[in-house]
């Protein structure tokens, strides 16, 4: 069933590296001032007229209190990593489950914090019923339901929603480089247009954004995804669909290096269009890293600063959000393909296992602080 829930950088640089308050008025429910700290990644990057933001964690939000303290503490917009998805939130038919969802919008409320939607349509962890569903003619339909579901229940209060994630395919061999999908199969390739157009429908306050991961590096294979992107970002312009923005993932890792070059032209390419551009779930893969901790963060941090100073050099960037601010949360020691081989937990992200800052924070920190500032940029272009 469908449960009750609570009351209630502007729109729109290359050597090549080797591997404010943000405008928010009082609201009902909301504390009485910013919960981030002065000192915070937060306010060193709205000092600049950007956002500090992480993905966050519902089971460990409701289980450890210093959890939520951190976050609290550190970003001033939050995301939620795995209630708002599609495989959570609707596992099995008429059975609709908002609860961790709703516990982070609270959180996030309550502590005078922004909130990012994720995802409406994705690939991933479709549930078999869905499926069928999709196969049987019954897509458009569905769509429809689960769009007007989960952004109409957050209407007003998120202010951006990843209405697509990693659509991107240029491996499977279309002419259009779409990913193949079962969304794709069972609306065809408009289903990318219609995503963003019930979305606006249903909340046209918040802006929809196209969420793509493997962007950023240094690849010919990634070279064929950011000319896709381009390509198909333009024919949506063209159609009018109501997209606002791109997100660029920044999962960065060292196998791949960083052009800088490459990425500051790609940037300012999604910026020409008239696109906000956001960094949606920032970290670093230090799998092929030494074992030693000192090197090990050097090179972490290294990479980190590569990739943010290119980022904050655009003024179309609005956010930059880590994937979860903990360590000892990242997806990177869960996933097979991604852990490291000695086991040890990986420095992907701000904050320690302990909760501690790491060197990655004060990289993150001082990019934040050398970055140009991007207020005027921000205010003159808030719609995005």
């Amino acid at each position: 069933m469908i449960r009750p829930g609570p009351s209630r950088r502007a729109m729109l640089g290359g050597a090549l590296c080797l591997a404010g308050d943000h405008g928010l008025g009082a609201a009902p429910g909301f504390a009485a001032a910013p919960s981030w700290s002065a000192d915070s990644l937060q306010a060193a990057a709205a000092r600049k007229g950007v956002a500090y933001g992480s993905a966050v964690n519902g089971v460990t939000l409701r289980q450890d209190p210093a959890y939520g303290r951190a976050l609290a503490r550190e970003a001033g917009l939050l995301v939620s990593e795995n209630a708002m998805k599609l495989t959570y939130a609707w596992r099995a038919p008429e059975a609709l489950d908002f609860t961790y969802a709703d516990e982070v919008v609270a959180f996030a409320e309550g502590n005078r914090q922004r909130l990012r939607g994720h995802t409406l349509v994705w690939h991933e962890g479709l549930p078999a019923w869905i499926e069928a569903r999709l196969a049987a003619g019954e897509g458009e339909a569905f769509l429809r339901r689960w769009i007007g579901a989960m952004a109409g229940r957050y209407r007003s209060r998120i202010e951006a929603w990843d209405v697509v994630n990693e659509i991107c395919g240029p491996q499977d061999g279309r002419a259009d480089g779409l990913r193949r999908t079962p969304w794709l199969a069972g609306l065809g390739p408009g289903y990318v247009d219609l995503a963003f157009r019930i979305q606006h429908a249903v909340a046209p306050d918040a802006a929809g954004v196209w969420n793509e991961n493997d962007l950023e590096l240094d690849a010919d294979w990634i070279d064929q995804r950011r000319t896709m992107v381009l390509r198909t970002l333009e024919g949506m312009r063209r159609r009018g669909v109501p997209i606002r923005r791109l997100g660029l993932q920044g999962h960065l890792y060292a196998k791949h290096p960083l052009n800088q070059d490459k990425l500051r032209r790609f940037l300012k390419e999604v910026a020409a269009l008239g696109l906000a551009i956001e960094v949606t779930e920032f970290d670093v893969n230090d799998r092929t890293y030494p074992a030693d901790l000192g090197a090990r963060d050097r090179a972490v941090s290294d990479l980190a600063r590569c990739f943010l100073d290119v980022v904050l050099d655009e003024p179309a960037v609005l956010n930059v959000l880590s994937w979860d601010i903990t360590n000892r949360n990242t997806w990177l020691n869960t996933n097979p393909e991604r852990r490291r081989a000695d086991g040890l937990v990986q420095r992907a992200l701000p904050l320690d296992e302990h909760l501690a800052r790491t060197p990655l924070w004060s990289a993150m920190h001082r990019a934040f602080v050398d970055a140009p500032d991007h207020r005027k940029a921000r205010d003159a272009l808030r719609g995005a």
